[in-house]
């Protein structure tokens, strides 16, 4: 019974000292972080009980990489069990030094820690240690955060491949910046730049081709106004598979305001950027910054094309790359072989001449460029070609066009077999004809003109036809006769195709719907004679017939 009640006093007496040994001795509290305006900070060790306080002094540096420091002293550089009542504080000022040639990347340095060892003066049992670490921040502002007047209120990247934070050479980026004035006051010469580091802190953003400005002045911005930048560029063939860390700024003086921190930015003071290389083999190579001069070009020009062979994959390729050009209606057929390696991020320029056909029309022609590679020195073929690359060229001037393109038709028209006759109050059926005659493709429209004063039109079909060259096709055309046309008529079939109009008259004799059997007794009348004749025989033929049918029937009489 006294081993159950000894145990949890035990046990209880163990936690609580070790709950005293973890005392709060002391407490601390730091100054602002070291940047490149400011150079000193410090912090306070405040004693929250009576103790002895002891600070090693380690060596707070940070290389670079290349062998320059951030260098930090302390005053006092150490301490070695220094009394402290309760309540009391001691006050360790720090300096940063930066040598020449530091390389700042856009992140918080953070010092080796500073270790505080304090000790109960009376009871050594109860003691503590604590860690002190001191930051140098470095922005993309040239002298640290500077003022609050201006803000960075939205910030959007947008690439053409539709990967806005992967980039791929050649990839055309746009950057948008907006900034506010959030002061009481209007504020003038404001200014936006925007720049790119690599994995090594340096600021590559002069390398980016076709860069419209990396600053660009916003002049004055009234208070609680804003106001946007936008720049563009195109990522270059060198860019590496790392990542990169892309910033902006606004200021009126960096001295005194600058800022470029931003809850818009995916990292508060910069945008992260991931650089990517092509992997599709057939897209690796290729042609890019193409010239054309003259452009446009007229008939009979030497016209000078220029260009940048690149690598822009993620593969070296070795021994040599052709390059062809070729336009057939041009007659261009054109190669270049460049006898070099293309590693990645290579570029060669690239050179061709041809003249312009003089009897060429004048329109925009497609030049087509390819490159090949992975060169087979043993058989001399390339396994491996790119794309096609497209590049228009215009032609347009003192052409002499030998051969003009035309568009013409012919038409046929008769009736048709089902209404061989025109009658007064039915239909007629037109089967007309329609052949292209020209020497283009041409689309025509059909219709008719010139009947309505004794008929109306049921139908045309088709309305529309579209021949090729030499082609013909049949239109059937229906009209209602009006009950009281007679005698001759014209109508006219037209074919309408641009600002040309083919047409075909079609006459008709009109008949009155009883003139069949009038027609009838005039024809009997004017060949009585040939009827007469007929009627004759006719009767004759039955005589005959009656008199052989007499001839063999037998005789009653003889029977009975």
């Amino acid at each position: 019974m006294k081993s159950k009640i000894i145990l949890p006093l035990l046990l209880t007496v163990i936690l609580s000292l070790a709950l005293v040994n973890a005392a709060d001795l002391i407490s601390v509290n730091k100054g602002p972080v070291f940047s490149v305006s400011n150079s000193q900070t410090y912090f306070n060790v405040n004693a929250n009980s009576n103790s002895k306080l002891t600070m090693s002094n380690p060596v707070l540096q940070i290389n670079d990489g290349k062998n320059h420091y951030l260098t930090v002293t302390l005053d006092p550089s150490s301490l070695n069990s220094l009394d402290m009542n309760s309540g009391a504080t001691q006050r360790i000022n720090a300096n940063v030094v930066v040598d020449s040639g530091f390389v700042f990347d856009i992140k918080t340095y953070t010092f080796p820690d500073i270790t505080l060892f304090a000790i109960d003066p009376v009871n050594s049992s109860l003691n503590e240690t604590e860690k002190v670490s001191l930051n140098f921040l470095k922005t993309f502002c040239k002298y640290g955060e500077n003022g609050t007047d201006l803000s960075i209120t939205d910030f959007q990247v947008s690439n053409n491949d539709g990967d806005d934070t992967e980039w791929s050479p050649l990839d055309e980026i746009t950057v948008d910046v907006e900034v506010t004035n959030e002061g009481t006051e209007k504020i003038s010469s404001v200014y936006v730049e925007f720049g790119l580091y690599d994995v090594n802190g340096k600021n590559i953003v002069n390398n980016l081709d076709d860069l419209n400005n990396k600053k660009i002045k916003l002049g004055s911005i009234d208070e609680g106004d804003d106001k946007k930048a936008s720049f563009t560029f195109k990522v270059p063939v060198d860019f590496k598979e790392e990542n990169y860390k892309l910033v902006v700024k606004t200021y009126k003086d960096e001295n005194t305001l600058c800022v470029s921190q931003s809850s818009a930015l995916s990292n508060t003071y910069y945008e992260a950027i991931t650089g990517a290389r092509e992997t599709d083999e057939n897209k690796q190579l290729v042609v890019d910054n193409i010239i054309i001069t003259p452009s446009p070009a007229q008939c009979g020009d030497k016209v000078q094309i220029s260009g940048n062979v690149v690598n822009i994959g993620d593969t070296d390729y070795e021994d040599q790359v052709k390059v062809t050009l070729y336009n057939k209606d041009l007659g261009i057929n054109l190669e270049q072989v460049i006898r070099e390696d293309f590693d990645q991020g290579d570029s060669s320029p690239v050179d061709f001449e041809f003249d312009v056909p003089e009897s060429v029309k004048e329109k925009s022609y497609d030049l087509e460029f390819r490159v090949w590679y992975d060169y087979d020195s043993d058989d001399e073929t390339y396994s491996i070609g790119s794309d096609k690359i497209i590049q228009p060229i215009v032609i347009q001037g003192n052409c002499k066009t030998t051969v003009t393109d035309t568009a013409n038709a012919r038409i046929t028209a008769e009736l048709d077999s089902e209404t061989p006759e025109a009658v007064a109050g039915k239909q007629i059926i037109i089967n007309a004809n329609l052949k292209n005659t020209g020497s283009v493709e041409t689309e025509y429209t059909i219709s008719v003109s010139g009947n309505t004063a004794w008929s109306s039109l049921v139908s045309v079909t088709p309305q529309k036809i579209t021949l090729a060259p030499g082609d013909s096709k049949d239109v059937s055309i229906v009209l209602t006769l009006d009950p009281t046309a007679e005698g001759d008529k014209e109508f006219t079939v037209k074919a309408v195709y641009g600002a040309k109009t083919t047409e075909q008259k079609v006459a008709l004799s009109i008949v009155s719907s009883g003139a069949g059997s009038q027609a009838f007794a005039e024809h009997i009348k004017a060949n009585w004679f040939i009827y007469l004749i007929v009627l004759v025989n006719i009767i004759l033929i039955i005589a005959i017939i009656v008199v052989i049918r007499r001839m063999l029937s037998p005789k009653r009489d003889e029977y009975q």
